[in-house]
């Protein structure tokens, strides 16, 4: 019979050697066999009853007595279930020397509490800087500078990327999916990150708890035991405040997505009527140079002002910079400094529009009435999509009920070994530290979603308007040709020409 030490240490051995035969997605797929293996292993360490000794008549016992006898008597504990391994109860008669034998760890009691608290462990050891880099040298991490962060997150909160077909494909790829996901748990995951802290205090409290349980309580102090009864009952409540929470949090999500969509519509409406309608071309092309400076202007109102240049993004907005030459240009510097040196009280995008509605009443010669009025109400729908979105910005989920339940769920958490040690008995940290991971992780999703521009492709649709309305900018004299002789446009291929 293999004891759990040595197959751990196996497995280990195991996980070193395919790291240095193997890359790539090999080595996750031996790394997370491995895990398994060890989770196995663990378990069985879990179940296997704890060695005792003075288990037959004439052996020593664990307080140093035969048949475990300590000055004339002991009074034996009645076993309950996940008690295995417990020591006896000490009389009240006992001599200091048979107290601290009672309590006295052996070598199967190290091990015990090792792989009880191994979940603890393994996650300390993964968030490891060293055990970071090498997770990145092996292809399990992706670099960090793969990927865009929220500013002030630490690196712990991803922006969103835009999803092409490539993307889609192996999102619901099967069954590969499963393996990639539980695999980047230990190196993509920014959520094992995140929970870090509140996971190791919770396995500290799941040791504590167990450790008094196992060790104090036979010397006579009181059990810390709570019947599992109110766990259960509140179970469904906390599920309800939690899923409410988070819902609440991708509502606000998909409102702002779908304002910032509107805006990519109204915006390409707005440059194609306008070179349309307008007789002027010239007019038609400087007006069709603020609208793209609206949508990055906006993005950079509701970022942290650290995330963007306001100027740099300005000069963006003419699109790529190896074609904003000649009639594709964007935006001059003039213009740029006269935005960023607005008026004070007057926010970038809301001076953006103001400029946008005296460019379209210079564009008056050769619009109709009916036309300029369709025109300036997609004006007026993008000051009602910026002011939804600051009203989103500005206004989150009730204080009261994002903090009531981060407090209900994480003093559920505290006190929940205190329930289940009974029942699991070694296994209660492992058991606390899947449903701590859990529970946490998906209240921690609807607080990184909760504000959305942060974490939402924004550059991304910027860039697809800027170089939409360079296009347009820049070839409008042909653009306008063909349209009048109904003739098709030849097919053009970009690039840039992914769906947001």
């Amino acid at each position: 019979k293999i004891k759990p030490g040595v197959c751990i240490a196996m497995n280990m051995g195991a996980l070193g050697a395919a790291r240095c035969a193997v890359r790539g997605g090999l080595l996750r797929r031996l790394l997370l066999t491995g895990l398994a293996l060890l989770a196995w292993n663990t378990g069985i360490g879990f179940l296997n009853p704890a060695r005792t000794r003075g288990s037959g008549s004439g052996s020593g016992s664990a307080l140093g007595g035969s048949e475990g006898a300590v000055a004339g008597a002991t009074v034996p504990l009645r076993p309950r279930a996940g008690s295995a391994g417990r020591r006896p109860k000490v009389q009240a008669n006992a001599g200091p020397e048979d107290i601290v034998g009672a309590t006295a760890f052996d070598g199967w009691s190290v091990v015990q509490f090792l792989l009880a608290f191994a979940p603890a462990i393994i996650v300390e050891i993964i968030v490891l800087e060293p055990v970071q880099k090498l997770l990145q040298d092996a292809g399990i991490r992706a670099p960090v500078d793969s990927r865009e962060y929220v500013v002030g997150s630490d690196n712990s909160i991803k922006v969103q990327r835009p999803f092409d077909f490539q993307a889609w494909e192996k999102q619901r790829k099967n069954p590969d999916r499963y393996w990639e996901t539980l695999a980047n748990t230990l190196g993509n995951s920014s959520m094992l990150h995140r929970l870090q802290g509140p996971l190791l205090l919770l396995n500290l409290v799941a040791v504590a708890v167990l450790f008094y349980n196992m060790n104090l309580v036979p010397q006579g102090l009181p059990a810390f035991t709570l019947p599992p009864l109110p766990f259960t009952l509140s179970s469904f409540v906390l599920g309800l405040l939690v899923t409410f929470r988070t819902n609440s949090s991708s509502n606000r999500y998909v409102l702002a997505r779908n304002n910032w969509g509107d805006i990519l519509n109204v915006s390409r409406d707005l440059i194609q009527t306008g070179f349309l309608w307008c007789k002027d071309e010239e007019k038609a092309r400087d007006f069709a140079r603020w609208v793209p400076a609206f949508s990055l202007a906006l993005m950079c109102h509701l970022r942290d002002p650290r995330a963007h240049d306001i100027r740099e993004e300005l000069r963006a907005s003419a699109g790529p910079a190896n074609s904003a030459t000649g009639l594709g240009c964007g935006l001059t510097e003039e213009e740029i400094t006269e935005i960023v040196e607005r008026p004070v009280g007057m926010n970038a995008p809301h001076f953006v529009l103001h400029r946008m509605r005296l460019k379209l009443e210079a564009m008056g010669y050769g619009i109709n009435d009916q036309r300029r009025v369709l025109m300036e109400y997609n004006i007026t729908r993008l000051i009602n999509d910026m002011g939804s979105c600051e009203n989103i910005f500005a206004t989150p989920i009730p204080l009261g009920y994002t903090k009531h339940t981060t407090r209900f769920l994480y003093t559920w958490l505290l006190l929940l070994p205190a329930a289940l040690e009974g029942s699991l008995g070694f296994g209660v940290v492992f058991a606390q530290q899947l449903l701590a991971f859990g529970l946490l992780g998906v209240e921690d999703i609807g607080i990184q979603i909760e504000e959305p521009f942060a974490v939402l492709p924004l550059k991304r649709i910027c860039t697809k308007i800027s170089l939409e309305a360079q296009v347009v900018r820049a070839n409008a004299a042909s653009l306008g040709t063909w349209a009048s002789v109904g003739r098709a446009l030849p097919a053009h291929h970009d690039e840039h020409d992914v769906a947001v």
